[in-house]
């Protein structure tokens, strides 16, 4: 719990996290709300997963960050006895809680009947399994700390192949998944696969976290040293 709250005092307690979540959440509650107006969306279910998937991944992307927030937390981190994947496992579960946020935004699409509960629901599991699993992923390529104090608005620091090409990839790969599901199958299939992929990564978060742990132990050191020379 005392590491789960210290992940929160993290994100919020730092200027360019901070203004880049309400930033998101702006646009996203503008966008949520407009996307459950529109009843003209039901005739295209493909449409509508999509829109929902990319905008339900948005805080998640916020996970690929979570091990270039700052150079001497993250050196206190690793040099700590306080084991790499206890670590992991704390962020995992605060983004999955932030994960939430999109998910009952999007909670009123059900009034206008633009989309059903299963819907959100498969996407929702989506997101916190596989979606995470892919920004978690991209931790270990991320070499490139972000100076946390200062402002997110045309700020360009922290851009590496880690922190956002491969976050794009992992996107583009989701929307893949997606598209595929119904190309495949008819649209209550397509629910069903995503919702089982969602909880096999789910279940499964413990195995792959420990193997991303075990990728940035081995190399952080050299994570270190970078992060010092930025």
């Amino acid at each position: 719990m005392n590491l789960l709250l210290f992940e929160w005092k993290l994100f919020f307690r730092n200027k360019r996290l901070k203004q880049q979540f309400f930033l998101m959440l702006a646009i996203f509650v503008l966008f949520s709300f407009q996307f459950a107006s529109l009843s003209l969306l039901q005739e295209y279910p493909l449409f509508v997963e999509l829109y929902l998937i990319v905008m339900m991944s948005l805080f998640a992307q916020f996970a690929v960050y979570s091990f270039a927030t700052n150079a001497s937390f993250i050196e206190k981190q690793l040099t700590t006895p306080l084991s790499v994947f206890k670590i992991l496992q704390t962020k995992y579960y605060f983004f999955c809680l932030l994960s939430l946020i999109p998910f009952v935004a999007f909670l009123s699409s059900l009034f206008w009947g633009t989309t059903h509960l299963f819907d959100l629901f498969s996407t929702f599991l989506f997101v916190i399994g596989f979606v995470l699993f892919g920004s978690f992923y991209c931790i270990q390529f991320s070499y490139k700390p972000f100076n946390t104090k200062a402002t997110a608005f045309y700020n360009y620091q922290g851009v590496d192949k880690g922190n956002y090409l491969y976050p794009t990839l992992v996107l583009l790969f989701t929307i893949g998944i997606v598209i595929l599901c119904y190309w495949l199958f008819n649209k209550t299939a397509a629910l069903i696969l995503k919702s089982v992929i969602g909880i096999v990564f789910i279940a499964t978060h413990r195995i792959w976290l420990k193997f991303i742990a075990k990728k940035i132990e081995e190399k952080k050191y050299y994570r270190i040293e970078r992060f010092r020379g930025k």
